[in-house]
């Protein structure tokens, strides 16, 4: 019989509102806590996938610049190089400049027609 009303005592106890509310309130301070360490999951998970795509950006650059050291380290490199940088060339070399006619805005002096004064233009309008 004592068995039974100390469960009956602990039931009371625990189903009292004061001791609800105490359940109440460790449930949303628990939820809470899982909400940041879920965000905070999403957050590392976020930044660890940036990482690794500034990684591969960073290793296919050095695998480029590897390249081009590699380039630059031939005879025909290095002249390349200086002749692009400072414009330079061998001896007995000469410079050929290729220019599109289509666009050219250079004029032919003989074909362009001599600019009006404004009293001419004037006049002619009543010619």
């Amino acid at each position: 019989m004592l068995d039974y009303t100390e469960k009956k005592k602990t039931k009371k106890i625990l189903y009292s509102k004061p001791m609800l509310l105490v359940l109440f309130i460790m449930f949303v301070l628990l939820t809470k806590s899982f909400w940041a360490l879920a965000k905070k999951y999403d957050d590392a998970t976020k930044k660890t996938d940036e990482v690794r795509t500034e990684l591969s950006h960073a290793q296919d650059r050095r695998a480029e610049l590897e390249k081009r050291v590699d380039f630059l380290k031939t005879d025909r490199g290095r002249e390349s190089e200086i002749r692009d940088k400072f414009m330079v060339g061998k001896e007995g070399e000469g410079v050929i400049l290729i220019v599109d006619p289509r666009n050219s805005s250079a004029t032919i002096p003989e074909l362009s027609t001599p600019k009006k004064s404004y009293w001419s233009g004037f006049f002619d309008f009543f010619r």
